[in-house]
């Protein structure tokens, strides 16, 4: 596949965070598929003073579960956030390249109401280290960031390097990155208006968002078809240069 450098940074990394989920799944299928010996220990490998935490738990199938669910619920939750911090790397990183690449001029970058805050000393410590360029635009993601709203930072930094991407792509994925949000802020509930924003998504009888095997794998799918569509979008107008392997 034709790609930029931010995207193939981008894809290795997930396949990484991917690797964690697979292991995570074939533990939990085997601990709940496993008959084990009556009277045996917990875990083959558990040794009651390397491991005082699950010595606390009663030797039975039951406990076993209950170790392994919460392990992969917080390794799901864990995937999400990650999941979102890489993508918004990606946006950061495809509009320092259009700008180091001249396709993109400092007025669309920047725009006519974005300012930073930054001494002199620092103007001049930046200039001479050669990261001034880096340390602005980093300045100015952080402002879209700061919007808290992701449709936002996906349409303008779309609009600043004059993408045009299929909305329909762009909701799909969106619908996975939100999750990160309410993970954040509310620890995965779901208030009555994100629920029907969102039926796609799977809810526990109180209202948080059910983080299951097939959603990981869902947002893994939608997440990376919306930067493979930028991608192909920036570099068929040349605002991203393909990656070659060194």
């Amino acid at each position: 596949m034709r790609e930029s450098k931010a995207h193939n940074t981008f894809v290795n990394r997930v396949l990484h965070f991917d690797d964690d989920i697979e292991f995570m799944d074939i533990i939990c299928r085997h601990v709940t598929r496993t008959e084990f010996a009556e009277g045996s220990r917990i875990f083959t490998c558990f040794d009651k003073d390397r491991h005082p935490n699950i010595a606390r738990y009663t030797v039975t199938q039951h406990s076993r579960k209950l170790i392994a669910n919460h392990c992969k619920a917080t390794l799901y939750a864990s995937y999400v956030k990650d999941i979102y911090e890489e993508f918004t790397e990606y946006l950061r990183s495809i509009i320092a390249e259009a700008y180091d690449n001249a396709t993109i001029s400092p007025e669309r970058i920047a725009g006519g109401q974005e300012t930073i805050s930054m001494t002199a000393k620092d103007i001049l410590k930046f200039q001479i280290n050669g990261t001034l360029t880096d340390i602005i635009i980093d300045r100015i993601f952080q402002a879209l960031e700061n919007e808290r709203s992701t449709i936002k930072l996906i349409n303008k930094v779309c609009s600043k390097l004059g993408l045009t991407v299929d909305k329909s792509i762009i909701q799909d994925a969106l619908c996975y990155l939100e999750i990160r949000h309410k993970l954040v802020h509310t620890d995965g509930l779901a208030d009555e208006d994100f629920r029907k924003l969102y039926p796609e998504l799977t809810y526990t009888h109180d209202s948080h968002i059910d983080l299951t095997y097939d959603t990981i794998i869902s947002m893994r799918k939608k997440v990376t078809a919306l930067v493979d569509a930028i991608d192909r979008e920036a570099l068929s107008k040349q605002i991203l240069t393909f990656h070659t392997m060194p």
